[in-house]
């Protein structure tokens, strides 16, 4: 998108008072966070609850008490919630983005953390979109996201926002939600404060087919 700026105010604001600017959030993170999708959740924790999981290396250095499931392919038996699934996906990708692609889910995992469980921050290599489902909501159920902070200064504000924050937390409060988010966002789960096992399942997908054109274009 081209903008043309004059004293920090685009094109389309060229009728402000020069000495009234705007704000202008430029190349924001776009994070879509939906509660309540349209899903059986008990058809899924049922699912989960039989699925064979194993602690991560990086888990049992850390003694996270969080698991991930042996399966990479657990939506492969879900075909019901990829569906669900990949109806947001289409529209983050058609509809918030606008992209011309066509893409496909590369690997699907569930986790399960216990009580005093977390896990570490991280981003998914390696793949183009991530997400998360949580078939069942609770108030210590959180996910933590970072910015990529390329400032070497480090001021405290004296409040927080989108432009100042570091770190942003998303309390999962609600059963059926379901997060997408750039795979290089830096992310983490945050302890578990309850006694119940909070489970999840994580994905990721890939543009499929042709993507760019000329010298640059390339085949998945």
């Amino acid at each position: 998108m081209d903008l043309d700026i004059v004293y920090g105010i685009s094109s389309t604001y060229n009728k402000m008072k020069k000495n009234n600017p705007s704000i202008i959030p430029l190349f924001p993170e776009a994070v879509l966070y939906l509660q309540n999708i349209n899903v059986d959740s008990n058809k899924v924790i049922n699912h989960l609850k039989n699925l064979e999981f194993h602690a991560t290396k990086s888990t049992v250095e850390k003694r996270a008490y969080s698991y991930q499931s042996k399966n990479l392919n657990v939506l492969k038996n879900l075909k019901f919630l990829k569906k669900e699934i990949n109806k947001h996906v289409s529209y983050y990708l058609h509809n918030i983005f606008f992209y011309k692609m066509d893409y496909k889910f590369t690997t699907s995992w569930a986790t399960k953390t216990n009580f005093k469980g977390f896990g570490q921050k991280h981003y998914h290599s390696n793949t183009f979109l991530s997400g998360v489902y949580y078939p069942i909501g609770n108030k210590n159920f959180k996910i933590k996201f970072y910015k990529r902070n390329l400032s070497t200064w480090s001021i405290e504000p004296k409040e927080y926002n989108e432009f100042n924050a570091n770190e942003l937390t998303f309390h999962i409060t609600t059963d059926n939600t379901l997060i997408l988010f750039p795979n290089h966002l830096q992310h983490s789960i945050e302890n578990n404060e309850n006694n119940m096992e909070r489970y999840s399942i994580s994905f990721n997908i890939n543009p499929k087919g042709l993507i760019g054109e000329g010298d640059s274009g390339i085949v998945f």
